[in-house]
């Protein structure tokens, strides 16, 4: 969302981009699935990801390997259960009749780009994403926009959740709270940052940002999935919202999903080994 990168207090972007920039020595041969227990190889998920109700993928937003992975499992995912729906972060709910006509053959490449307003919304190079888009299309595979506006992630920041008048959250429920553990991995993240001096006010709202964020983004997939007639969900995502499940996949959670599985790239994941990062790691 990058708005909400000019918008947000500094310390957001570490999340939005992705988390940890330090890669592990997995001492893995390239384009193997490891354990994040073990940093070892695993035999591949891949067919077990396939059953799965959902499945998220985490990514440095400019990398362009991660979405070459992206695709790559996406189309694994495709061939073995076609039934599968999408779901991006770069979208926000309003944009779902643009998907819906991007999937639908609808829409040139420019004005999909154009009606969505990608530049500002979220302004990563298109190409980046466009292979991922283009697969969506050519294979009819439904779109779901996962995110709101960056103006409530804003209000949250600056206000706090609670103080944003039910009218203005565009319908995200409140949050599940977080882990211990999130709490204070958000808290060292702030500080980091600079910025205006943190103080616990600051913090809080800090936090609520972050967890307006993932509950939005939760809330759209555990919706999709009570739907009457369910549709596996492969949702992409920064993997700061997903390391160590503390983010979407908690608020996944407290929603009633509690099995969705968790990839990442090999160096969106930081070291030292960690048995709760993810479902398996991939090494490009």
């Amino acid at each position: 969302m990058q708005i909400a990168i000019r918008l947000l207090p500094a310390a957001v972007l570490a999340f939005m981009l992705g988390g940890c920039s330090v890669m592990p020595q997995t001492c893995a041969p390239s384009a193997s699935w490891v354990s994040p227990a073990t940093l070892r190889v695993i035999p591949d998920p891949i067919p077990r990801a396939a059953a799965a109700p959902v499945v998220l993928l985490g990514e440095q937003h400019d990398s362009a390997a991660d979405h070459a992975w992206e695709l790559a499992t996406i189309e694994r995912l495709y061939a073995a259960n076609p039934s599968l729906v999408l779901g991006f972060e770069m979208f926000p709910r309003s944009d779902q009749n643009v998907l819906n006509r991007w999937v639908a053959g609808q829409l040139s490449e420019t004005d999909f780009l154009a009606q969505s307003d990608w530049k500002h919304v979220w302004g990563f190079p298109p190409p980046l994403y466009l292979p991922i888009f283009r697969f969506a299309r050519d294979h009819r595979i439904p779109m779901l926009a996962l995110n709101v506006s960056s103006k409530v992630v804003h209000l949250a920041a600056r206000q706090g959740f609670a103080n944003i008048p039910p009218a203005d959250r565009e319908g995200v429920g409140t949050p599940a709270p977080p882990s211990a553990a999130y709490r204070a991995e958000l808290k060292e993240a702030m500080g980091s940052h600079g910025g205006p001096k943190m103080t616990p006010e600051r913090l809080d709202h800090f936090i609520d940002a972050q967890l307006v964020w993932d509950r939005a983004m939760a809330e759209a997939i555990a919706a999709q999935r009570a739907r009457a007639q369910a549709r596996p969900v492969v949702a992409i995502m920064g993997a700061g919202h997903l390391e160590d499940r503390y983010g979407v996949p908690h608020q996944l959670e407290s929603l009633g999903v509690k099995d969705a599985m968790v990839f990442l790239p090999e160096h969106a994941a930081c070291p030292p080994a960690d048995a709760n990062l993810a479902d398996a790691i991939y090494t490009d």
